[in-house]
């Protein structure tokens, strides 16, 4: 019988080059390196770092200021050397406005590696469903062959008719062919885990077992935290509090203060009258005529928006995670019928009935069916863990919780 799901988390890879095997990462470390290996969350990563990168600029000193102006005719000759002061908390508003756009493209990263390792440990399940399907192929091979073998005897003794050995070795044939399909299924998963993986194809994956979801009952609150949805959602409350800042700062005063040199023009006697100074200048808008005022309704009215939002992030994202929680509790115990109950009695009852064929106790034809459908109840078995696989994956994406992300 095929072994049960166990959580563990050790597999072996097996080199085709030098047919040795070797102790190597993780299932937890290569969806790590699945991550970082792909390109989505390369350009994810740098989108981050780009806007890191403004928020840092935005929150820097503003640049000194060179002014000359020469001067022509009646004019001055003017040459300021300054500095801008954010007295109102403008710059400083637009700055902790592109820290919270840091946060968005922060959750943009963080669904693009939910993503990828769910896409991975998608592939890896069907990995794991090619191994079994494999192993289950083999033993049907091999009670096939034990067919066979017990009616070759009988014929022998003269106890069995020629046709019951044409029809036991087409059942052979057919078992051969299913192993054939099973195995090539086998390469073919171990090919996209590698091309996941972005190493060569030629290395066969020979998974020994598969990590398992554990404590499924206080997990909600760090999925609030830890969701892309419930991070992008935050974040746009941060933005419209900065923006909606900004707007209020928007009519107070600005400041400029600088070095001023002021000559007469080079035309009409230069350098006749030299000042040189401290130069001051504020602005500021004189009255609202409503532009700040609406802004900053504009402003509320995004930010309560947003505030909604987020209450419906949560709400979906509990659901979701209830959701998950059933479904994999579900899946599981269909799982474990068939191991405990259906698939020992199903093994039974074909030994039985193969002993039975041996000593002329059984009938050919219920031989035949009886493996056939052990062969299904395999089959079913295999869906069954797999089942219950993706239901782990589905609750690790609701969770915002893949092994492996954090290593990142």
């Amino acid at each position: 019988m095929i072994s049960a799901l166990c959580p563990s988390q050790n597999l072996l890879y097996a080199d085709i080059d030098r047919g040795n095997h070797r102790e190597e990462p993780s299932l937890a470390q290569l969806v790590a390196q699945a991550v970082l290996a792909s390109p989505t969350v390369v350009a994810r990563q740098h989108q981050v770092k780009e806007a890191e990168a403004m928020a840092k600029s935005l929150g820097s000193p503003k640049n000194p200021e060179l002014e000359i102006a020469p001067g022509v005719g009646f004019t001055n000759s003017n040459f300021v050397l300054g500095q801008s002061f954010d007295l109102s908390g403008t710059r400083a508003a637009r700055a902790q406005r592109a820290r919270a756009e840091t946060n968005v493209a922060r959750a943009n990263l963080r669904r693009a590696e939910l993503s990828v390792g769910a896409e991975f440990l998608t592939a890896f399940s069907a990995h794991l469903a090619s191994q079994r399907n494999t192993e289950s192929a083999n033993a049907g091979l091999v009670d096939a062959r034990a067919t066979v073998d017990a009616i070759k005897k009988r014929i022998e003794i003269g106890e069995a008719p020629a046709l019951q050995l044409t029809r036991a070795e087409i059942e052979l044939s057919r078992a051969e062919q299913i192993l054939l399909l099973a195995s090539s299924d086998l390469v073919t998963s171990s090919a996209a885990l590698n091309s996941l993986l972005a190493q060569p194809t030629s290395k066969i994956i020979a998974v020994a077992s598969w990590i398992s979801v554990g404590n499924t009952t206080t997990v909600t609150d760090t999925a609030m935290r830890r969701r892309p949805e419930a991070m992008e959602a935050q974040a746009h409350i941060e933005i419209a509090k900065a923006t909606e800042l900004e707007a209020r700062r928007e009519g107070r005063p600005s400041l400029f203060a600088g070095i001023a040199a002021d000559t007469w023009s080079l035309d009409r006697r230069p350098f006749q009258r030299d000042n040189v100074g401290l130069q001051l200048s504020f602005s500021m808008p004189i009255f609202d005529r409503g532009e700040n005022r609406l802004a900053v309704r504009s402003a509320e009215s995004g930010r309560k928006a947003r505030e909604a939002e987020l209450k419906d992030a949560h709400r979906r994202i509990a659901l979701d995670i209830e959701t998950a929680t059933n479904k994999l509790a579900t899946a599981r115990e269909v799982a474990r019928s068939y191991e405990a109950g259906i698939l020992p009695k199903a093994e039974q009852m074909v030994r039985a009935m193969q002993s039975g064929l041996e000593m002329g106790l059984t009938n050919f034809l219920e031989v035949l069916e009886a493996q056939k459908t052990l062969s299904q109840l395999r089959r079913e078995f295999s869906d069954a863990i797999r089942s219950v696989h993706l239901a782990e994956i589905r609750f690790f994406e609701a969770t915002a919780n893949l092994p492996g992300l954090e290593t990142n």
